[in-house]
């Protein structure tokens, strides 16, 4: 692989019994165990990809991308991302003026294999997630970064961050790309014979419903995280003008007082920077893909995939229903990587 020191690295994030974990062993060996194991920590799975079957490589062919195009007009399962639409769009433009001989089978070329890492999170409970931290709960925080967190450190909201600034922590900054997975089977418990309903009960149980509250928690992170690497780096600048500044006058004292404000007007910046809405732009989120599992289920609801395809529209991204019982469920994966690619 050409990115042996940096594997593409993808989390998926959804509710119990989504299928995260199940997807994760698809992809890395195209086997699935259909019993409910809950994960209760983030486990990376670093695996080479190799695109070996049709569908794949006809995804990430740069060469004949009216094949593509073509293919996936034709899918009810699949929606582009407007990303990749785009891309795929501009290159058939591009080919229009070549003439292609029906009679000469198409075959998607090879690829070589790629260094990815999935991340598989706990099920997504908005009552135990922190969106942002600065630095990595392993390290010891003081309170005037946990904040209220600190005041309860037995509960585990305190250690499911989305997304953390520095230290050891998976969910970094260095993320390419989140599935949002979720089942297309409403709820796995049978009916309750209690007169009250819970309806905290009902959302955990229906993954769908978590969609746009884990959209909500993500664009929250990385605005916060954005916003933090903005400060941090106009904190560094300064640093480096107030150095050398204090070297051309090292005796005048009113130097080290503007620094000290300096600093103290930043630890006081509470300025939330919009999120950039640009693919190219570095500062722009990375892409979300959303996955609806177990669509070949006896108990699928077609309303659940149809709601998800709406969802995929209004976010602008990309959409694709699998069953990990087919053999291509690695077409998630291809289509994340190609969007990766085309946005940088």
């Amino acid at each position: 692989p050409l990115n042996d020191c940096a594997p593409v690295r993808i989390a998926l994030l959804g509710g119990p019994r989504s299928g995260k974990t199940s997807t994760i062993s698809k992809l890395t060996a195209d086997t699935f165990n259909d019993t409910y194991y809950p994960t209760h920590s983030i486990n990376p799975v670093l695996f080479h990809y190799k695109a070996s079957s049709f569908l794949p490589r006809l995804i990430l062919d740069e060469t004949e991308p009216e094949n593509s195009l073509s293919y996936f007009s034709k899918q009810s399962r699949v929606l582009l991302s407007p990303v990749l639409y785009q891309t795929y769009l501009k290159s058939n433009k591009k080919k229009t003026d070549i003439s292609h001989n029906s009679e000469i089978a198409y075959i998607p070329p090879q690829t070589t294999p790629v260094l990815v890492e999935l991340i598989d999170t706990p099920s997504f409970n908005p009552q135990q997630v922190v969106p942002f931290l600065e630095a990595s709960i392993y390290h010891k925080l003081d309170k005037d970064i946990l904040r209220n967190l600190a005041n309860e450190p037995r509960k585990p909201v305190s250690t499911n961050p989305l997304l953390v600034a520095s230290g050891a922590s998976e969910l970094n900054g260095n993320i390419d790309g989140y599935f949002f997975v979720y089942s297309a089977v409403p709820s796995y418990n049978p009916p309750s014979y209690e007169e009250t309903i819970d309806p905290i009960r009902i959302e955990r149980d229906e993954t769908f419903k978590l969609l746009s509250i884990m959209k909500g928690a993500l664009d929250e992170a990385w605005k916060e995280y954005n916003s933090f690497k903005k400060r941090w780096n106009l904190g560094k600048e300064h640093d480096i003008f107030s150095f050398k500044n204090a070297m051309k006058s090292i005796w005048k004292d009113k130097n080290i007082h503007d620094v000290a404000n300096l600093r103290e007007q930043l630890s006081k910046e509470v300025h939330l920077y919009d999120n950039s809405v640009d693919p190219a732009d570095p500062d722009c989120p990375p892409p979300i893909w959303i996955i609806c599992t177990h669509t070949k289920s006896q108990l699928a609801s077609p309303k659940l995939i149809s709601n998800g395809k709406k969802v995929s529209k209004f976010w602008k991204c990309g959409f694709v229903a699998i069953d990990n019982e087919d053999n291509n469920v690695d077409e998630v994966l291809a289509l994340m990587l190609r969007e990766i690619v085309e946005r940088k």
